[in-house]
């Protein structure tokens, strides 16, 4: 039975889901399906773009086929007409190509992939799944991005459109399943919850990136710095305490919102306070989670309702308790405080953000990291994954 999986990244190109894809790939093939992948040239960041790689790669298990995309040094632009780009050649690639038993697309680029690849086995006949890593254009919305509300209609009745074409649409927790149904009751029958899982990957050596013996209690995010997750509430929230040299707050990795994020530092005189590193690779990313105190999963208000932070799984994995950003009243928030798997702090209450680093670089708060990775093991592992991803598509297929 052939499978094809299509999303705009796939590894060894560096945003969770291109591993997450390959993973889900390796799965289907141990049961004996033919699967085909269908992405793009690396490009997520800076350092993927140094990997070019065959336009078609072919095993024993089906082909992976690699898109071109534009490169040139005006970067806004460039991500404008790959957005569009990957879509439209996906189109014809699935309309023209071999007839697949059924065909999997990701929300990267938002809506527009979806709505290509729904349209395109509408017309064929083909079995959609739909896996939804957020929900646009909802997300769109809430940042700004649709301020035009036509703009948001269309896309919003071309989401709806892949909704009811899809057999199946996976959602990653509780919360956007119930935003889905806001949308449309009649989609109730066909939407999965599959949380995303910890990618593996070692931890590097056994020594600590950080010196073990200069006492600072460490809050750690690390993954792309974009807009949406409210980072900069960190750093306000910091200069407003009376935090002095134990705490220290540090970044990993790059993105959108970095540069803005460096200039709010100095501008707070916290230079002392924040630290910054680059993207890492994932086993010294994991040494230096796994050093931590805590690791901070952090959410501009209402995007929790649409999107779930796969960073929580890695987090969880190595054991470090978490700082979480986000409305007190969603599955996240709640499973960290019934679990005492961190610490819950309302998106925008910068007081008691600002309490918290102090009680934080104070040594008032502790947690079990044997417990934290228990908890994780027991309900977010790998395995309980394939089990559930397996069970839909043998019903789907």
């Amino acid at each position: 039975m052939d499978v094809l999986l299509i999303h705009r990244f796939y590894h060894p190109d560096s945003p969770p889901y291109a591993s997450i894809l390959e993973g889900i790939r390796d799965m289907l093939v141990t049961e004996g399906k033919v699967v085909d992948v269908l992405s793009s040239q690396p490009s997520y960041k800076s350092v993927d773009q140094l990997n070019k790689l065959a336009l078609k790669t072919e095993d024993q298990f089906g082909c992976i086929y690699r898109l071109p995309v534009f490169r040139f040094s005006k970067k806004k632009v460039v991500k404008g007409l790959n957005f569009f780009w990957f879509p439209f050649v996906v189109f014809w690639f699935v309309l023209f190509g071999k007839k697949y038993k059924a065909v999997t697309v990701s929300t990267a680029p938002p809506v527009l992939l979806a709505f290509s690849v729904a349209l395109a086995c509408k017309i064929r006949g083909i079995t959609l799944i739909y896996h939804c890593m957020d929900l646009h254009p909802e997300i769109g919305q809430i940042s700004g991005e649709f301020k035009a509300l036509f703009i948001f209609n269309l896309l919003r009745k071309m989401d709806e459109f892949t909704c009811n074409v899809a057999k199946k649409i996976i959602v990653l927790s509780e919360d956007m399943r119930q935003n889905l149904l806001k949308r449309e009751r009649s989609l109730d029958g066909k939407i999965e919850i599959i949380n995303n899982y910890n990618l593996g990957g070692k931890v590097l050596g056994e020594h600590s990136f950080f010196d073990p013996n200069d006492g600072k209690v460490r809050v750690v995010f690390a993954g792309n710095l974009g807009r949406f997750q409210n980072l900069d509430s960190l750093l306000t929230a910091l200069g407003k305490s009376t935090v002095q040299k134990n705490l220290e707050l540090v970044f990993v990795g790059e993105g959108a919102a970095l540069n803005k994020l460096q200039d709010l530092t100095k501008k707070l005189h916290l230079e002392k306070l924040v630290r910054f590193i680059p993207h890492q690779s994932v086993e010294v990313a994991k040494r230096i989670i796994q050093d931590a105190s805590m690791a901070v999963v952090s959410l501009q208000n209402e995007i929790i309702g649409y999107a779930y932070p796969s960073k929580t799984m890695t987090y969880l994995s190595l054991g470090t308790p978490i700082l979480t950003l986000v409305e007190s009243h969603s599955e996240l928030a709640e499973m960290v405080t019934k679990n005492k798997l961190g610490i819950v702090v309302e998106p925008n209450d910068l007081d008691a953000l600002s309490n918290c680093f102090i009680e934080l670089d104070q040594g008032a708060h502790t947690f079990n990291k044997s417990h934290i990775q228990r908890f994780f093991q027991n309900n977010l592992s790998k395995e309980q994954f394939e089990a559930k991803f397996m069970r839909l598509m043998n019903s789907v297929i």
